[in-house]
This record gives C-alpha cells, structure tokens and sequence, in this order.
C-alpha cells in the first residue's frame, strides 16, 4: 500500500463552474504550476510540458459527479493516477486532492509535493474565484 496525503480547498464559486474550468487542459497552466508548464492538443491528445519533460495527460470521461481524476503517462511509459474532486457545497465548492508516494520519492520530497499540491489548489481558488466573478 502506498502512503497517501489528501489536500483541499474551498472555493466561493459553484461546483459545475469549476469543475468545467478543470476539466479544460489548457487551464492547467494557470494553476497547476507544480507539474504543468503549458498543455497543447498534438496527435490526437492533450500533452504538458513538466520540468521533467513531457507528460500525455488524460482526464477521466465527463461525469455529474465531479470526478476529475487525471493521468499522467511520463516519458518512461509509467502512468500516474491522481485522484481529484469538485464537491458542491452549497452555492461555493470543495476541491479535494490525493497524491500517492511513489515507492522511489523519499518523505522528505513527498511532503514537497503535498505541499506544491496544496499550492496549486490556492491558486486554482484564486484563478477560478477572480475569473468566475468577472463573467458575472
């Protein structure tokens, strides 16, 4: 069993708003910076550039539930799951993350990463609260 750390946030905006602004690859840049550096649409897929090169990324089909799990498959051919959440809560939402240790990331970088994690929340909710309320 691999150690998990789940982070989240909560956003004044509603959950389908989110959710359909998370589910477009070519937000990721604009908050997902701890792994995404730009997305582009080539060969039939959505790709971005991560400071350890390129990664095929790949959202869970769209579903009324709010489950935006995400696949990363690497240059290695290895594939990362994340699984991620947009839970309404009443008119504002929950976004709510899980990132997986891998067996090769010691304690030390995987509390990096769970704290990267809980960055990029704080800038989806930042992003998604400013954006959201000028479309108002």
């Amino acid at each position: 069993m691999l150690d998990a750390r789940t982070v989240s946030v909560t956003i004044e905006r509603d959950a389908k708003d989110v959710y359909r602004f998370m589910r477009e690859p070519m937000n990721l840049a604009a908050w997902a910076k701890s792994f995404c550096q730009s997305a582009a649409y080539k060969d039939g897929g959505w790709y971005v550039e991560t400071g350890e090169g390129t990664a095929r990324i790949r959202f869970e089909e769209d579903n009324p539930y709010g489950v935006l799990d995400y696949y990363l498959k690497l240059a290695t051919g290895e594939e990362m799951h994340h699984p991620l959440r947009v839970m309404p809560n009443g008119e504002r939402c929950e976004v709510v993350a899980t990132l997986f240790r891998r067996t090769d990331v010691s304690e030390e970088d995987f509390l990096l990463d769970s704290s990267l994690l809980l960055n990029d929340l704080g800038r989806l909710k930042e992003t998604v609260e400013v954006l959201l309320k000028n479309q108002l």
